[in-house]
């Protein structure tokens, strides 16, 4: 119940931090969760390209 001096936005507070919590969690799920048709997550994708990447660029610079 609101009381008699109390502004009416007062309400509303914290649902803020709510918003970014929720919009948090379907990213963070969305990274982790595996591609359908491909069994693999973007955030596997990722490390693989960067394993594979930095392959190459140690055997690039290890050449004379």
């Amino acid at each position: 119940m609101r009381e008699q001096g109390e502004s009416p936005g007062r309400q509303s507070r914290g649902s803020a931090s709510v918003e970014y919590t929720v919009i948090t969690a379907i990213i963070v799920m969305t990274l982790f969760v595996p591609v359908p048709g491909l069994g693999h997550s973007v955030i596997g994708m990722l490390m693989s390209s960067l394993v594979r990447f930095q392959a190459n660029s140690t055997y690039l610079l290890s050449m004379p």
